[in-house]
């Protein structure tokens, strides 16, 4: 999901832009929102599409599952950067406004996220773990493109490993055992807050711990020319190589060096459980390693696996997200007009994604058949889009966006006032 487009300022150009001729670099950062755009349909495929285990024409929406929510996340790293100064990083009481803007909106959206997760929709709810990461990024805004990549690479590399040897003291897992996810009563009191924090940070679905690397990687980004056609060409290709090597090596050390025979070594006894076989049971239950792989063997972290959070993961999350960053601006600024309703729609992705949280709680009840279908998929992302293009003709800003931007914009009186230019 962050999913959270309210995050950039009207100043960067990204958002609300206006269909009149204005700056070049202006529409090409369109492409921004159409990205995010994409992100809420891919969200919508997931969440009410086909099942892809159907067969078929469905099979084609399993590469939705887990790429969906890392281009949020990095998505989310983008707009952080944008709104800290792009490619020059804001300075003095410039990025303190921005720092106690952030600071702001991080709890307002684990309240948010709380209450989502509170409707029991059965759906997993990403918001809460933002806000936690927007907290984390506050050190970070000083930083350019460089040591924000280099802050990614090694989160990638080493999160996962971090995170793999804490749980398995604190909290083991096998495959089928969910991790935890949120609710308002982790934070009811003291022992109850420490449960939350711990599933906040390290134990959750998407624990904040190793969802920054997709908000590292996603400042680094922002922190580029994105309106540069030479850079966006170099993020849609290198991109798509650096997903491609992704799935290579992790192939080469799953299939070619026995890491999923190690996995199924691990997966004996549980499979015996349910009476299946190893491969079976790891067919059945691969999609839900949500944030925290099982901790039964080392060899976990080498699946590739979307959502999954181990490094081959977030090397092919990170680019495909690059690729789709890249190639949208591309196209954005080429056909400005044909892509404004999906801009209109990742200009307000907030809205998008609650209301269709809420919309669900009042349409099916947990665990009712025949909600994922094609014609779902298709009404829910109609709708969206209308609700979207009407909403930025008739009012401008989404309203969940207008409310946090609002709700948190009480550091710009901390700026100090413009000095007039001397005449002379």
């Amino acid at each position: 999901m962050d999913d959270v487009t309210v995050l950039a300022d009207r100043a960067t150009g990204v958002h609300d832009t206006p269909l009149a001729p204005v700056p070049q670099k202006t529409v090409r950062l369109t492409g921004i929102d159409v990205a995010r755009g994409l992100a809420v349909l891919g969200m919508y495929a997931v969440h009410v599409g086909p099942d892809p285990a159907a067969g078929g024409y469905a099979s084609f929406f399993r590469v939705f599952e887990g790429h969906s929510a890392a281009l949020f996340a990095v998505l989310a790293g983008v707009s952080i950067s944008l709104m800290s100064g792009g490619r020059n990083p804001k300075t003095g009481r410039a990025r303190t406004s921005v720092m106690l803007r952030l600071g702001t909106r991080a709890p307002l959206l684990v309240a948010l996220g709380l209450w989502l997760t509170n409707l029991d929709t059965g759906y997993l709810v990403i918001l809460a773990y933002y806000g936690v990461c927007f907290l984390f990024a506050i050190p970070w805004l000083r930083f350019g493109a460089k040591v924000l990549a280099s802050a990614a690479v090694v989160a990638a590399a080493l999160f996962p490993f971090i995170s793999f040897l804490i749980r398995a003291q604190i909290e083991p897992r096998g495959l089928t055992f969910l991790p935890p996810d949120l609710s308002l009563e982790d934070f009811g009191s003291s022992a109850a807050f420490l449960r939350g924090s711990v599933i906040l940070l390290i134990t959750g679905t998407f624990p904040a711990l190793n969802l920054m690397t997709y908000i590292f990687a996603g400042m680094a980004l922002g922190r580029l020319d994105l309106g540069s056609a030479r850079v966006c060409r170099r993020l849609f290709f290198g991109g798509v190589a650096v997903a491609a090597l992704g799935y290579l090596v992790s192939w080469i050390a799953t299939d070619l060096l026995g890491g999923m025979n190690a996995i199924y070594r691990s997966l004996g006894d549980e499979a015996a459980h349910y009476g299946m076989t190893p491969e079976q049971l790891f067919s059945l239950n691969q999609t839900w390693i949500h944030g925290t792989p099982p901790t039964t063997t080392l060899a976990w972290e080498l699946l590739p696996t979307g959502a999954s959070y181990t490094p081959f993961d977030f090397v092919i999350s990170i680019g495909i997200a690059a690729a789709v960053i890249g190639g949208c601006q591309l196209v954005a600024a080429r056909f400005t007009r044909a892509v404004r309703p999906l801009a209109d729609l990742g200009g307000r992705v907030l809205s998008a994604y609650v209301l269709h949280f809420v919309a669900i709680s009042l349409l099916w009840h947990e665990g009712e058949e025949g909600v994922y279908s094609m014609a779902h998929f298709l009404e829910f992302s109609a709708v969206a889009i209308l609700a979207a293009m009407a909403w930025r003709k008739w009012i401008g800003r989404g309203p969940l966006e207008w409310a946090l931007h609002h709700l948190s914009n009480w550091p710009k009186f901390l700026l100090p006032a413009p000095v007039p230019a001397r005449r002379g």
